[in-house]
């Protein structure tokens, strides 16, 4: 083991434009794997940031009872979630 370090230190002492084009490639290939996955964190729920500003739902819809007519009601945004106020 100790051979193996000896001879891949003076290899790269030996060899310097090689070894720090190594050492930016491997960061270059760090940096964009980490942008990627934190892009992807945006491409995969996109209304994910305006949903948890916003602290989620404010529009509450409420049907009404079975056998009348299908309308439908939206109750005025609430400024905290909770559950929904009860039908009129």
């Amino acid at each position: 083991m100790r051979a193996t370090l000896r001879w891949a230190h003076s290899d790269l002492r030996t060899h310097r434009g090689e070894a720090l084009f190594l050492v930016l490639a491997t960061a270059g290939i760090v940096v964009s794997l980490l942008l990627a996955t934190a892009l992807f964190g945006y491409a995969t729920n996109p209304w994910q940031r305006v949903f948890t500003q916003a602290r989620g739902a404010h529009v509450w819809l409420h049907t009404q009872t079975p056998g009348s007519s299908p309308r439908w009601t939206a109750s005025s945004p609430s400024p905290v979630p909770g559950p929904p106020p009860p039908p009129p």
